[in-house]
């Protein structure tokens, strides 16, 4: 296979044009790249070779853009590509090693030698420098005789290989990927398939969600690690044979057991791959050692996540006080928080993008609360622990019974139904819980929690509403999912309209704080320049923006539809006030390309306002048609009538 390669700026287009809704025109492309029209001609026709195998082809509408569409038929394993210099001793490394790893092949030094176009001497070099790897901590052995040169070993050693080269992968791009959990499963993708590495993300994610205290945080990455080279090596029929280490034959053993047997059956469905009891036991095991284990407390610990729970609360206008099973998760949750975060130990959390795309509200009002204490506890909150919070919080909104839980089933693989749950998460209520099944899983599924089913295909579900959507759901798929979810759940058409009325925005912007067709080029001049008008008009502290800038150093506040929604430290803030900054051009924030940044000051006395502000918010933010009205608008007044509000302050 031909390996195309990747220029830094042409991954970074990649990464646009897979997460950004709708099209754009070459000349938009363009301005966020900051090349020329005819530069980003020239990516397009390097990227349209390199998506073909992922069964991805570029969509090019005269007179509106260019962005991605599916193929109908998909390639069996598809996965996004970061760069890699074959021909550098680390990229000629990686691949000597996936040789072995992943295609088992018999090398010989001559044909190693042609391929990468090196010395015998250097060849050599390189297999000692894949055997250190690939046999550390198992029983592999690399033979060589007039065969060739292999790996040689038992099911569970070629696992723990596969581990080690997962290892040297993050290590080899530590700098680019440790910030950055989406880049680390592209790595992956690479090897192990993109279907299956994100399949193995939402079967883990929905365990978690489901059973939040029992693996923890600092290990979920090493459990999502295993899952995928065991589903990798059962994808190829090579399941792990033998005795696998004794278990305590108490209730966890049983509990984990049927976990490991839930998820890989899950798996197995969607992937059209078989599983064994011994896999069921191997996979048990790796639950059962990376659970979670008691923290020794501090005293004040409970009075601290007794304070949490009522201002998160009160932020989002609920009372989850009388909630003993939220109370208990962030007693046990929280001290170990903490340590890390004193202690500076990273956790990684493979689930942050879903966490902050799906649940953007509750993520967004847990990191303003929760910022309120980082000088007292002398900690920087960062997305990953944020995340994990946010967890919490959502199933015990689930608990509340106001949220529903929505099934989207969808055949044609996992990319698309990735796409559907992007697309039906802006048509529906913030606080709603979305899984996903494939059409083999629906009749094991237990429906009675289900409220409601959107299907790409013709479902028949007794006493089950099954609203029938076109993959890539179109305009009047969203209205039919819309009429159908407030017809169900009871909500009149004067309650439709009135949660697309803004009512909370208006009365928190000045229109000395309202900045039209500005010329940033960079969040930190945007941050700086905005900021500084804050402070000079005493609506915060200078103490503020730098929370501003601490929060994004943590994790970006940009969306993929092109805005941003930088906040601080609410203990800096005098007044409550909201900064709205539409920019002339595009420019990168930090994963995405923005124009549009509210910049949102909630003063300590009106958290309670949090959900509110930032519902409305959201409406404008998060759909593309909304920005589009903003960016076509002459005058500020058009943007105060826009939200319902035709003076500020």
């Amino acid at each position: 296979m031909v390996i195309i390669q990747l220029n830094k700026r042409q991954v970074q287009f990649i990464s646009i044009l897979r997460k950004q809704k709708g099209y754009q025109t070459a000349k938009e492309y363009a301005a966020v790249l900051n090349v020329s029209e005819r530069t980003i001609h020239s990516d397009l026709k390097i990227i349209e070779e390199q998506l073909k195998p992922q069964g991805i082809q570029l969509d090019k509408r005269p007179g509106i853009g260019i962005g991605l569409k599916k193929l109908e038929t998909q390639p069996i394993q598809a996965a996004p590509k970061l760069e890699v210099d074959t021909f550098s001793t680390a990229g000629r490394r990686e691949k000597m090693m996936a040789l072995l790893l992943f295609q088992q092949q018999k090398v010989t030094f001559e044909q190693l030698s042609e391929t990468f176009m090196v010395s015998k001497t250097s060849i050599k070099n390189d297999l000692s420098f894949a055997k250190k790897k690939l046999t550390n901590g198992n029983h592999l052995t690399l033979i060589s005789d007039g065969q060739g040169t292999r790996l040689a070993g038992s099911e569970e050693d070629f696992q723990k290989a596969y581990l080690e080269f997962n290892h040297y992968l993050f290590e080899k791009f530590a700098s680019q990927l440790e910030v950055d959990e989406e880049k680390r499963l592209a790595r992956l993708s690479a090897y192990y398939g993109e279907d299956l590495v994100k399949t193995c993300v939402r079967v883990l994610y929905a365990y978690i969600k489901n059973n939040v205290t029992v693996i923890a945080e600092h290990y979920v990455f090493n459990v999502l690690n295993r899952l995928i080279i065991l589903v990798y090596r059962m994808q190829h029929q090579t399941p792990v044979v033998g005795n696998q280490p004794a278990v305590p034959t108490a209730e966890p053993k049983v509990f984990f057991e049927e976990s490991a047997e839930q998820m890989l059956n899950k798996i197995s469905l969607r992937l059209n791959v078989t599983y064994t009891k011994q896999d069921v036991a191997y996979l048990s095991k790796y639950l059962l050692s990376n659970r979670f284990e008691p923290f020794p407390k501090e005293a004040n610990d409970d009075a601290f996540v007794e304070k949490i729970i009522a201002k998160v609360g009160d932020s989002l206008n609920m009372d989850f006080t009388q909630d003993a099973k939220l109370q208990e998760q962030l007693k046990t949750h929280i001290p170990p928080m903490i340590y890390r975060l004193k202690s500076k130990v990273k956790t990684d959390n493979p689930f942050i993008h879903q966490i902050k795309n799906e649940f953007a509200l509750t993520f967004n009002v847990i990191w303003v609360v929760l910022s309120e204490y980082e000088e007292a506890l002398n900690v920087a909150f960062n997305e990953n622990e944020i995340g994990f919070l946010t967890i919490y919080f959502q199933s015990a909104i689930e608990r509340t019974k106001l949220s529903k839980k929505i099934l989207i089933v969808c055949p044609m693989g996992i990319a698309t139904s990735e796409l559907l749950v992007n697309r039906i998460k802006n048509v529906l209520p913030s606080f709603d819980m979305m899984e996903v099944a494939s059409i083999r899983e629906v009749p094991q599924l237990d429906l009675a929690d289900i409220d409601l089913i959107i299907s790409t295909v013709p479902l028949t579900v007794p006493e089950k509403k099954v609203i029938v959507v076109s993959p890539f759901l179109n305009d009047q798929d969203i209205k039919n999912i819309s009429e159908s979810y407030h017809h169900q759940f009871f909500l009149s058409q004067e309650g439709t309209d009135e949660t697309q009325k803004l009512n909370h925005l208006g009365k928190y912007l000045k229109d000395d704080l309202i900045f039209f067709d500005e010329n940033f080029k960079s969040k930190e001049a945007v941050l700086e320049t905005v900021g500084k008008k804050l402070v000079d008009q005493q609506y915060v502290t200078k103490k503020f923006v730098e929370s501003l800038k601490a929060r994004e150093e943590m994790g970006g506040t940009d969306l993929p539809t092109g805005a941003a929604i930088p906040h601080g430290n609410p203990k800096f803030v005098k007044e409550t006030v909201i900064a709205v900054v539409r920019n002339k051009k595009y420019f990168k924030w930090n994963e995405y390309a923005v124009k549009t940044i509210f910049i949102v000051c909630i003063a300590e006395k009106e958290t309670k306002e949090i959900r509110n502000i930032l519902s409305d918010i959201y409406q404008i933010v998060e759909h593309k048609d909304n920005l589009n009205q903003l960016y076509l608008m002459s005058k500020k007044e058009d943007f105060r009538k826009m939200i319902g509000c035709d003076k500020c302050e």
